[in-house]
């Protein structure tokens, strides 16, 4: 068999194992549902495993946690902030349990959470605390989509996903920054990102570290805000001018490595020319 002819049995191969199946993609649903009990479950064990919360706090967590409403983030901190700065570990081991849950599974409602940690640990190590377990949360869908997301974000997105595929390859070289740029812009859903990247052969460490720089105007507009929780109205308020000018300031920060990089890299080639 001749080379072409080799090259065309093996993209047809691939094609095949690339075609979406809905048959796969509800396998892997099934299999998701019991991990995601599983996790439920180990979750559950920590709650227990805490230090007893009182019986009027307890009933106020059960109640209102995780968080789905402004009040409800503002019943939870004011049910948990003693509580928070007498086991500060437990509480932040906590929140990292159930924002990497949320995340892993797609499940809505991980702003809450943030702004909740904003509330209990101030803004500073508020924000350092979102940012780490949103990296971990992104990072753990990502590893749960070479595990089992595959077949379902196939089935779903993979006309988007060979649209991915292809700008990943032109920015082969320089992955970190397009994931920071993604990250930091509204051009693709989060969820879809953590999903298609491994998928689409996006590194883990670049995954990381982009997701780590590119998420933190969010992350820290959303632990500021939750330091400031008796200024908002409602979750919309975190999009008021004010904010959105802060939220594009530390933007600005955080795509400036990127802005030095090409600017280095530009001038290394005009010196090249010369």
């Amino acid at each position: 068999m001749t080379d072409s002819g080799q090259q065309q049995r093996a993209t047809g191969q691939l094609r095949e194992q690339e075609e979406p199946s809905w048959a796969d993609a509800r396998s892997s649903v099934l299999r998701g549902a019991v991990v995601l009990l599983a996790a439920a479950a180990v979750f559950g064990l920590f709650i227990m495993s805490m230090p007893r919360l009182k019986a009027h706090e307890l009933d106020a967590l059960v109640h209102n946690f995780p968080p789905s409403s402004l009040p409800a983030v503002i019943t939870l901190r004011d049910t948990l902030l003693a509580y928070a700065e007498t086991y500060p570990k437990t509480v932040a081991m906590g929140i990292l349990l159930l924002y990497s849950i949320m995340q892993t599974f797609a499940i809505p409602g991980t702003i809450s959470l943030s702004l909740l940690a904003g509330a209990l640990y101030g803004s500073t190590r508020g924000f350092l605390l979102v940012a780490a377990v949103s990296t971990v949360g992104a990072c753990s869908c990502y590893g749960m989509s070479c595990l089992l997301w595959r077949p379902i974000a196939r089935a779903l997105w993979a006309d988007r996903i060979e649209g991915f595929r292809s700008e990943v390859a032109k920015r082969r070289h320089d992955l970190l920054s397009y994931i920071i740029f993604l990250r930091v812009t509204p051009m693709l859903p989060n969820v879809f990102i953590n999903v298609a990247s491994p998928i689409v052969g996006v590194p883990l460490l670049d995954f990381a570290l982009g997701t780590l720089l590119g998420c933190a105007p969010n992350n820290f507009m959303a632990a500021h805000a939750g330091d400031h929780l008796s200024d908002l109205d409602s979750f919309a308020d975190l999009y008021n001018p004010r904010m959105l000018l802060l939220g594009l300031t530390v933007g600005c920060v955080a795509l400036l490595p990127v802005y030095l990089k090409h600017r280095h890299e530009r001038g290394r080639a005009m010196a090249a020319l010369a």
